[in-house]
């Protein structure tokens, strides 16, 4: 089985992981994520993480316009992202984020929710290539519109994890496309949905239980249920296992 060494970085612990008490890094459900897709391309990862205070926090690089006037958004961070990983001699990376809510448009219409993340996708794209480095390849790994959106995907991982489907709050059919007020408790905002599956095992949201229902979560699922952003994320994964650098 081949190896292969990862530069990775998320927006917080409920994502790519956190740095416990004796400052080593616990691996997040994305990271579980990343291990399932390897395993199914036959590939074992070696991961290395960049603390979110250099990419996006106080610690992070400044720019001069002219380095940033092609790069918008969240590809400014992408751009340390690649900088930081190529400075330290990366050759492979991937920098994960969310969409959040759709910027224009209806935050549960398919078209909108596609042109929304294609958008921040090239964005972080950009970022990721703005560099003359050819030894470098970097992608995107965005979730549309968040985590909890990828891990209210697989029913039968929480069959796995807790012994039975949901029955009392039912998973969406279409995890990427839910949304709602956040304040609303009853509402689809992806979030509150998420606390609602939990309820019926008493359990609340958070990074360890968020691990668990990655580690049963089945990619084939992801692919299915999360077409427009999981299977985008896993065709250029397979890209970047293959590429030579």
């Amino acid at each position: 089985m081949d190896k292969i060494k990862l530069l990775v970085y998320g927006e917080g612990p409920t994502d790519y992981g956190w740095r416990d008490a004796s400052g080593e890094w616990r691996a997040g459900p994305i990271i579980y994520l990343l291990e399932k897709c390897a395993a199914e391309l036959q590939t074992e990862l070696e991961i290395d993480y960049v603390d979110k205070s250099v990419i996006d926090g106080k610690k992070r690089m400044k720019f001069g316009m002219r380095r940033t006037r092609n790069v918008n958004g969240k590809g400014i961070p992408a751009l340390r992202f690649t900088v930081y990983a190529l400075d330290r001699g990366y050759t492979r990376g991937i920098f994960y984020c969310d969409t959040d809510k759709v910027e224009y448009g209806k935050n549960t219409r398919e078209s909108d929710c596609k042109k929304d993340f294609e958008k921040i996708y090239e964005d972080v794209l950009q970022g990721l290539q703005d560099d003359i480095s050819k030894k470098w390849i970097g992608i995107p790994m965005i979730a549309l519109k968040m985590i909890e959106c990828w891990l209210l995907a697989d029913q039968d991982a929480y069959q796995n994890y807790f012994g039975s489907r949901p029955e009392k709050a039912l998973l969406p059919k279409r995890p990427e496309l839910i949304w709602g007020e956040k304040k609303e408790p009853k509402s689809d905002y992806p979030k509150n949905v998420m606390t609602r599956v939990l309820k019926q095992y008493h359990k609340e949201p958070g990074r360890e239980v968020f691990i668990e229902i990655a580690k049963a979560t089945q990619v084939r699922v992801l692919l299915e249920k999360c077409p427009i952003s999981f299977s985008k994320f896993y065709e250029d994964f397979e890209r970047l296992l293959l590429a030579e650098t």
